[in-house]
C-alpha cells in the first residue's frame, strides 16, 4: 500500500506542469545592448514553444487522467499563465528593441 501512494505522489509530483513564469520587467531590460535585446527576444522565442507544448493532450495530462483528472485543469491553468507570461516579456523587449535599436538604425 504505502509502494502504491509512493507511485501516486510520484506520477503527480513529476506529472505537474512545472512553474515557468518569467518576470515581465526586468533590472536591467534599459541597460541592455541591442545584440542581448535580439539574443534574448530569440530565446523568448523558444521558451514560448517549450511552455506551449506542456498544454493540450500531453503524457503529462494522460497520467494524470488515468490516477487525478483535475490535475489536468491545473496543468492547463499553469500552462497559460507560463505562455502569457513568456508572451508579455516578448512584448515588453520588443517595444524596448524598437525604440532603442530601431529608431537608431533610422537615424543613421
Amino acid at each position: 500500500m504505502k509502494l502504491v501512494a509512493l507511485c501516486l505522489a510520484l506520477l503527480l509530483t513529476c506529472g505537474c506542469v512545472s512553474n515557468r513564469a518569467i518576470q515581465t520587467v526586468q533590472p536591467d531590460d534599459y541597460t541592455k545592448s541591442c545584440a542581448a535585446l535580439q539574443y534574448e527576444l530569440t530565446q523568448l522565442g523558444a521558451t514560448f514553444e517549450e511552455v506551449k507544448d506542456d498544454s493540450g493532450v500531453t503524457s503529462k495530462n494522460v497520467g494524470l487522467a488515468l490516477i487525478f483528472w483535475p490535475g489536468i485543469i491545473v496543468n492547463e491553468v499553469r500552462s497559460s499563465k507560463n505562455q502569457d507570461s513568456v508572451s508579455d516579456r516578448v512584448t515588453h523587449l520588443g517595444a524596448l528593441y524598437s525604440s532603442k535599436c530601431l529608431d537608431k538604425d533610422k537615424e543613421e
